[in-house]
């Protein structure tokens, strides 16, 4: 019996509960899922979104008894096909993506958008475009302070994060 990955598509937000039922008719299944940092109620959340909604794959050989019973299990609507075949997908494409999601969920931050209090911080757009400030704060989550020398003054200024870059020292 050789095994294969199948792709299963599942009824809408029911992955889990198809992966779950597979898991009770001893079907091994994968449903890749990736960490991503989302805006919820005005705070920042690490929260894990699929990578491919509504489809799981799963590995299984297609002379398995359990593999007519798949369509059925509650939660999976039916196989992929391309015409009459179903789809399957090499063992080499489910490493890589089971990789791609281990890595990811890693969360590595970018070290570029963490800026520290003293950071000298170019402006890339708007009226002060090209200048150069120094990062003083936070200002919400899509803004941060500068303070900008203008008219030989100091002044706290409000700037989008999307319109700053670290100036390498």
């Amino acid at each position: 019996m050789s095994l294969q990955w199948f792709v299963v598509y599942c009824k809408s937000r029911e992955e889990l509960r198809a992966q779950r039922n597979l898991e009770n008719q001893g079907v091994y299944s994968f449903f890749p899922k990736i960490c991503k940092e989302k805006i919820l109620r005005s705070k920042k959340k690490v929260v894990e979104e699929p990578l491919f909604p509504s489809y799981l794959f799963v590995n299984i050989s297609k002379n398995d008894e359990k593999f007519s019973a798949i369509r059925s299990t509650r939660g999976i609507n039916n196989f992929v096909k391309f015409g009459l075949s179903i789809a399957t997908i090499p063992d080499q494409q489910i490493k890589k993506i089971e990789q791609l999601c281990h890595v990811n969920n890693k969360l590595a931050v970018n070290s570029e958008d963490v800026y520290q209090n003293g950071d000298k911080i170019e402006i890339l757009s708007g009226p002060f475009k090209g200048l150069t400030a120094i990062f003083n704060i936070e200002d919400g989550l899509e803004r941060s302070m500068l303070l900008l020398k203008i008219l030989n003054q100091d002044n706290n200024i409000s700037f989008k994060n999307s319109a700053l870059k670290k100036v390498e020292s």
